[in-house]
C-alpha cells in the first residue's frame, strides 16, 4: 500500500447486491469475504459508481448457495426499497476488515509488492489478483506475467518487507 489515507483506499469492497430476494426488502449478495467473515457485520457502506459510501445497519444476514448470502438493512423493508440497491458494491472500512488467519491475505495487501525469486532475482510487482478455480492468479507487471497463487510456487509473503519470494524455477520465464 502506497499514499496517505483517502477515500479511494480507506474502504475495501466485499461484496455487491446482486438482485433483490423475497418480499421483505431482502438483498441477494455475492460475497467477496468468506461468508464465516460477515458474521458478526453490524454495519457497511454500499456505494454506487460515482456516489458516496453510504452506511447501513444489518438486520439479518444468512447464506444462500455457494459464496453468495441474503441481506437486510435497517429500513428497507419492500422490495421497491431493496431495487434501489441492485448493483451496488458492499464496503468495509479497512480497520473494520475481519482479521485474517495466518497464511490468508486480503488481495489489496498484495498489490504493489515486488516478486523476487529464492535466488534474489526481481521478476516485477503485483499488480492484481486474477481469482479462477482451481488456484487464483498473481498478476505481475499488469499482466506480463501471471503466478499460481499457491504453496508450491509462492514459498513466502512478507507484507512489511514489501515483496514475495517465489519457486527459483520462476526465475527461467
Amino acid at each position: 500500500m502506497s499514499g496517505g489515507i483517502n477515500e479511494k483506499n480507506q474502504y475495501v469492497v466485499i461484496g455487491k447486491v446482486l438482485d433483490t430476494y423475497h418480499l421483505k426488502g431482502e438483498l441477494k449478495v455475492e460475497a467477496y469475504l468468506g461468508l464465516e467473515h460477515w458474521q458478526g457485520l453490524e454495519e457497511v457502506f454500499l456505494k454506487r459508481k460515482g456516489g458516496d459510501y453510504v452506511p447501513f445497519k444489518v438486520v439479518s444476514l444468512k447464506p444462500h448457495g455457494k459464496g453468495q448470502l441474503i441481506l437486510r438493512f435497517e429500513g428497507c423493508d419492500s422490495v421497491s426499497k431493496a431495487e434501489e440497491y441492485k448493483g451496488a458494491k458492499i464496503f468495509l472500512p479497512k480497520e473494520r476488515l475481519p482479521k485474517r488467519r495466518r497464511g490468508e491475505y486480503y488481495y489489496f495487501e498484495l498489490e504493489g509488492l515486488e516478486v523476487f525469486t529464492e535466488g534474489g532475482k526481481s521478476l516485477g510487482r503485483v499488480t492484481g489478483v486474477v481469482e479462477q478455480k482451481p488456484y487464483d492468479l498473481l498478476e505481475v507487471e499488469s499482466g506480463r506475467l501471471y503466478i499460481p497463487f499457491v504453496k508450491t510456487l509462492v514459498k513466502r509473503v512478507d507484507l512489511k518487507g514489501g515483496k514475495v519470494i517465489v519457486k527459483e524455477e520462476l526465475s527461467e520465464i
